[in-house]
């Protein structure tokens, strides 16, 4: 062993560990104790992996070696982490992440972009929400404008719910609402949910307004029918993987209009205006009003 890696005893003062890097530490029995000076921390081998020992150790995300099961799990070791990026992983493999630490320990696990494409990767059709791969990954580690998702979107199984956030940066502008024993993925493709009960149609116009910067008056004109749900398709005329639709009419059979992510009416599920990947869009005249997205899960 060389000098460098060589602990030793030092009667006047202590115990001087052997020291390693992440690249260069020696693995064997369960047991060995080193000093790590990549990670500043003292290391124990379990015999198949390294734990941090003492003040700061545990899977605080400080690391891909301390990545953590989720945001959860590091305001639990740490209540004082601070929003910004944390290494997790949920059994395969380490990935870093935007966590909302603020509202409670929240993982970005999608970013929707402000777009008025008809063909998106975020809407109805799109292929980012049957995704079982990252798509754009680093995407998720900052609340700029973009598109994209990570790894937590396909493996993370939800505990408490999802936090819907609209507009460019703004954590505060949020929809949440409980689910768990699922992951985003499988809740936006799978059965249908009723969030009727759960949300109004005021609830959406704030959203709205809070996250595009317009009036709610915008929706005046499309008062009736107020569908909310999640990946709901009551018809083929209508669905949303997350949101409203309206009507003008009294009826449920011809919804024109929409709030959410995912949406269209009209039969125009990946052509035409009336769709959207995050936003909303009207009837009479059609106008879309696109805007940033974000999906957190806990």
């Amino acid at each position: 062993m060389s000098q460098f890696n060589a602990g030793r005893i030092i009667a006047s003062t202590g115990i001087q560990l052997p020291q390693f890097t992440n690249s260069n530490r020696p693995s064997g029995n369960a047991g060995l104790m080193i000093y790590n000076t990549e990670e500043e921390a003292v290391q124990v081998w379990s015999g198949t992996e390294w734990f941090n020992v003492g003040s700061g150790g545990g899977p605080d995300g400080s690391s891909a070696d301390r990545a953590a099961a989720s945001a959860a799990e590091i305001l639990a070791i740490n209540p004082g982490a601070t929003d910004g990026v944390y290494w997790l992983n949920h059994g395969q493999g380490a990935y870093q992440a935007y966590c909302d630490m603020t509202n409670g320990g929240w993982i970005l696990v999608g970013k929707i972009a402000s777009s008025t494409n008809p063909a998106g990767p975020w809407t109805y059709n799109g292929a980012n929400w049957n995704a079982s791969s990252p798509v754009n990954e680093a995407s998720c580690q900052n609340l700029d404008a973009g598109s994209g998702l990570n790894r937590g979107y396909y493996q993370f199984t939800l505990q408490s719910g999802f936090r819907m956030i609209l507009g460019l940066g703004n954590t505060g502008n949020a929809l949440t609402f409980s689910r768990s024993g699922a992951t985003a993925k499988n809740t936006f493709t799978g059965a249908t949910v009723d969030l009727n009960g759960t949300f109004s149609r005021n609830d959406f116009m704030g959203w709205y307004e809070s996250g595009t910067g317009r009036n709610r008056s915008d929706f005046d004109t499309q008062p009736n029918c107020n569908r909310i749900g999640i990946n709901r398709t009551d018809s083929a005329n209508s669905a949303m993987r997350f949101g409203i639709t309206m009507n003008n009419e009294n009826e449920c059979n011809s919804n024109d209009s929409a709030i959410g992510f995912g949406c269209y009416t009209n039969n125009q599920s990946s052509s035409g205006d009336r769709n959207c990947e995050a936003g909303g869009f009207r009837w009479n005249p059609t106008v879309r009003y696109p805007a940033q997205g974000y999906i957190f899960v806990k």
